[in-house]
C-alpha cells in the first residue's frame, strides 16, 4: 500500500479522490502494517488503555454551535 504525500501548500487546492474500490482491496493486515511503520502513529500501551475512561456528560447549552 502506497502512502500518498501532499505538500501543505497543495492541501487547500486539493480535492478528495478516494476510490472506494481501492479502499475495499486493502486488507486488515496491510492496514496494521502501515500503522506500525508510520513514525507519527502512536499505539497506546496496555497501561495507557486502562487509564482511559468514559467522558463525563456535558450539560446541554442553550447556545447553538455553528
Amino acid at each position: 500500500m502506497a502512502i500518498k504525500k501532499i505538500s501543505l501548500d497543495n492541501i487547500k487546492s486539493s480535492r478528495g479522490r478516494t476510490s472506494k474500490d481501492e479502499l475495499d482491496k486493502i486488507s486488515d493486515s496491510q492496514i496494521a502494517e502501515s500503522v506500525l511503520s508510520d513514525e507519527d502513529s502512536v499505539i497506546p500501551t496496555e497501561k495507557e488503555l486502562k487509564e482511559f475512561s468514559v467522558p463525563k456528560k456535558r450539560e446541554k447549552s442553550n447556545e447553538k454551535n455553528d
